[in-house]
């Protein structure tokens, strides 16, 4: 873990060109350009080539020598069971919605309905027999995503169910309050799952504690780029605040204020891109693995619609055929139209019988491709992930060019010779709160360069893992939608052949 700053990063070439501006101001703007990355960043090299990534440690490629490079495609919400170590197995169910109203309160919207909210039974077993049940409102649920998203940077935390903007509209409808409880069910559930994110104190405490997440008004933890040392991907935050996570609207404030300085003119450009050739190359292929779930999401929908159509036509059918022996039935004056409203009646009960098979067999099949949408849900996590990432760059990026500027100006306040003693007293002043908020900001950059490489490490160690499970679950997939496809071929077959035998007599006369 990156906790402590390694002897690399204690030296970095942009660090030890600050310290020399400070000491030799006269020549801190020639320095600056000569030396610093960020002025002159390394040329971002291609996507190296898939043999190339292999032989460069390319996690994509097993250390058994076998290449992992291959197309991945996509695991419904499959039973919960993370394939890593875990301290925890939770078993977690939503339920028993209960509406609320808060027009005793005071706090009843103008909008109809928005006055009143759903909570929910969380029920959470563990492997050692206890059990936790909780209520839990949807704020809860976002209180928890915020926070998780806070706390574990550049991992592939699953992201929550969205928020109706008309919620308080549609929250009187059932459905949706069952649908609701199922996303939020799901979304637990694949956070009990990861093998990271399951082991934290906040997940822990959203399933045990009843009183939930503490979280402070008008703050959004998400939005929070301090990581705690509780956290096993955490580095202490220093007590300068810093920039940072996705905060952007703090990016912009910092920028316009820049402007105002009239600084603009003396900032370094920036390094807009990640110059990491193995990460680039990585996520290239998480892209191009996002169109294909996308593409492959499509059909497998299309394919699931159509067996249900099919299986809903069939049912008809045999209804139609069980109408049809009742007429004949009915209106049969011989022993010949009676043994025909048999024959028919048979016949329709083995259309029922096919049209039953293909119930269970379309659940199947809903069961085996929701894999595919699960990991096209699981490209948002990706992409998070990813965004804590160029965050993080941009946050020292940031700091870099707001360090250049303020070794620009102490340069240029040392250069100008005072008039008088209350002038240079002045000027004196000046440096020390200038060298002192350098300082600060170096200590800043170095927490927020410790805080990028943790990033870095969590993102391609997510990577790994996700390429394995991936491939793991498609593998599951398409045994799973196999076996079921013969299974039920198998027994509808068999139908078909009692019927062929119970009706041949009746062929046999015919002939």
């Amino acid at each position: 873990m990156m906790a402590a700053e390694s002897p690399a990063t204690a030296n970095h070439p942009a660090d030890q060109h600050l310290e020399t501006l400070a000491l030799d101001s006269s020549s801190a703007a020639s320095a600056a350009a000569s030396t610093d990355p960020l002025l002159h960043p390394p040329p971002s090299p291609s996507p190296p080539s898939a043999p190339a990534a292999a032989a460069n440690g390319d996690p994509f490629v097993e250390e058994n020598g076998e290449d992992d490079s291959s197309p991945i495609l996509p695991t419904p919400d499959a039973p919960v069971v993370s394939r890593e170590p875990s301290p925890e197995s939770y078993q977690i169910t939503v339920t028993d919605p209960k509406k609320h109203d808060e027009a005793a309160t005071g706090a009843a919207g103008v909008i109809p309905g928005s006055g009143s909210y759903f909570s929910y039974l969380v029920t959470t077993r563990t492997a050692d027999g206890s059990e936790f049940r909780v209520r839990r409102r949807f704020r809860d649920v976002v209180a928890l995503a915020d926070r998780l998203a806070a706390t574990h940077r550049g991992l592939f935390v699953p992201a929550r169910p969205d928020k109706s903007i008309v919620e308080g509209q549609v929250m009187q409808r059932h459905e949706f309050v069952n649908q609701r409880c199922v996303a939020v069910q799901r979304y637990l559930c694949r956070i009990a799952a990861h093998p990271t994110v399951s082991r934290s104190d906040d997940f822990r405490t959203f399933l045990t504690d009843p009183s939930g997440i503490p979280t402070s008004e008008g703050e959004s933890p998400r939005f929070n780029p301090a990581i705690t040392a509780a956290s096993p991907t955490a580095v202490t935050t220093p007590t300068t605040p810093t920039k940072g996570g996705r905060d952007f609207f703090g990016m912009f404030k910092d920028l316009k204020q820049t402007v105002a300085n009239g600084l603009m003119a003396v900032r370094p450009p920036p390094v807009e891109e990640e110059t990491d050739a193995k990460f680039l190359f990585h996520k290239a292929k998480l892209e191009q693995l996002e169109q294909q779930l996308a593409a492959t999401s499509q059909q497998a929908e299309a394919f699931a619609k159509a067996h249900e159509d099919f299986r809903t036509t069939t049912a008809h059918l045999g209804m139609t055929f069980v109408k049809l022996a009742k007429f004949e039935k009915d209106q049969s004056a011989c022993s010949s139209h009676r043994t025909r409203a048999v024959n028919i009646n048979n016949f329709a009960n083995a259309v029922v019988k096919v049209s039953r098979s293909q119930t269970k067999l379309d659940a199947e099949i809903v069961k085996h491709l929701d894999t595919i949408h699960k990991y096209l849900e699981t490209m948002t996590s990706v992409h998070n992930a990813f965004t804590d990432r160029s965050n993080a760059l941009l946050h020292i990026q940031s700091l870099s060019s707001d360090l250049f500027a303020l070794h620009n100006r102490v340069a240029k306040l040392e250069s100008v010779s005072s008039r008088g003693i209350d002038q240079e007293r002045t000027r004196y002043q000046k440096v020390e709160e200038l060298k002192e908020t350098i300082r600060t900001s170096e200590d800043a950059k170095s927490h927020a360069r410790k805080e990028y490489e943790l990033i870095k490490e969590n993102n391609m160690n997510e990577i790994k893992r996700f390429n394995k499970e991936i491939r793991q679950d498609l593998v599951e997939m398409m045994k799973g939608f196999v076996t079921s496809q013969v299974e039920q071929s198998d027994n509808i077959a068999s139908i078909w052949a009692k019927l062929a035998e119970d009706t041949k007599g009746y062929a046999e006369r015919r002939s």
